[in-house]
């Protein structure tokens, strides 16, 4: 029965990551992408329009839509290595095709339809030839806390996509662009969420999950902060990021005392961290511009991929709590893991 909900979450979490995805390709890059010309009063002379910071939020969304797609694909196969490398695969083809398909400025409702169908059917291949190349086996705890983890950090890097509008948002056309984007952002985070937990729900006891269930709500409080004006925006990102490290560190058999450490040195961890992606990932984020034959970013502001950053810092802060508190024993799989879920204090 576990293996089955978990099946079903890692299907919803493919086909809601392929509607995403369309929807972000054909219907919101198209609004966003700056197109024609504007002129300087001064001298009468015109110039191509160029984007500002957040116009390409649509691209951060498409990715973080294929991202999770993948994620499902890894709950189907249960992690295991093997499924793992046909995923990634799969993903890294689709996020090439995502570039071309921003160059060639697909746009309108049949488009979206019919891109939604392609990436269900490519989500639903790969989970096919996952799920056969993993024979049924599962993987290591550390494995399963790796993707898990960088799921949570996934989920919270969705949050703080934005447009590039200034608050308060009261254009009509620009409000219905808002409402859509948090309706995708939910989309997102929600499906994260469950891929996370049905990655670690084979640990999970009735204790873990009230524990893992506080700490999302910590991240959950944090993510309000980020979207506030003044130093607390900063100090809810790193909140939001530490709290959804430790949701998932929360659903091992570690002592609560051992969390402790984990929130300094992945908070402490953050700052360099952050800082080198803000270059790294904008120098991501406009190659991404440059290959997608996108008007540039104004110099003044940056294009950096959300996306690509969540990913590495998903990656560092599973690393740090994985050190910092390791599992007693480690089950081979999840397939030979006995305990139920959820009943076991």
């Amino acid at each position: 029965m576990r293996k089955n909900w978990q099946t079903i979450v890692g299907a919803l979490s493919g086909v809601t990551g392929a509607v995403i995805w369309a929807l972000a390709t054909a219907i919101y890059q198209p609004i966003m992408q700056p197109e024609g010309f504007w002129t300087d009063s001064s001298t009468g002379e015109a110039f191509p329009q160029l984007a500002s910071n957040n116009t390409y939020w649509p691209r951060d969304i498409r990715q973080l839509a294929i991202l999770l797609a993948l994620g499902g694909v890894i709950l189907i196969c249960r992690a295991n290595a093997r499924g793992v490398a046909a995923g990634a695969i799969a993903a890294l083809g689709w996020l090439g095709a995502d570039i071309w398909l921003d160059r060639i400025d697909v746009a309108g409702g049949a488009a979206a339809a019919w891109l939604a169908v392609g990436g269900i059917g490519l989500f639903s291949a790969t989970a096919v030839v996952a799920a056969r190349v993993s024979a049924g086996q599962g993987a290591t705890a550390r494995a399963r806390h790796l993707f898990a983890t960088v799921g949570a950090v996934l989920a919270a890097a969705t949050m703080v996509v934005t447009t590039p509008w200034d608050e308060p948002v009261t254009v009509p056309d620009q409000v219905r662009v808002e409402n859509a984007l948090s309706m995708l952002k939910a989309g997102l985070v929600v499906m994260f969420v469950a891929t996370m937990i049905g990655l670690v729900a084979v640990q999970l006891t009735a204790v873990r999950a009230r524990r893992m269930a506080v700490f999302v709500g910590v991240a959950a409080l944090a993510a309000w902060l980020t979207t506030t004006n003044n130093g607390s925006a900063v100090v809810g990102l790193i909140g939001m990021l530490v709290a959804a490290t430790l949701a998932v560190v929360a659903a091992r058999e570690v002592a609560l005392i051992r969390l402790l450490p984990v929130a300094v040195v992945c908070g402490v961890a953050l700052f360099p961290a952050m800082m080198m992606l803000y270059f790294v990932g904008s120098t991501v984020g406009s190659a991404m511009t440059s290959l997608a034959d996108n008007p540039p970013v104004n110099g003044a502001d940056t294009d950096l991929s959300l996306a690509f950053s969540g990913l590495v810092l998903g990656l560092l802060l599973a690393s740090i709590s994985h050190v910092l508190a390791p599992p007693p024993h480690e089950p081979s799989s999840l397939s030979r893991d006995p305990g139920p879920v959820l009943n076991r204090a």
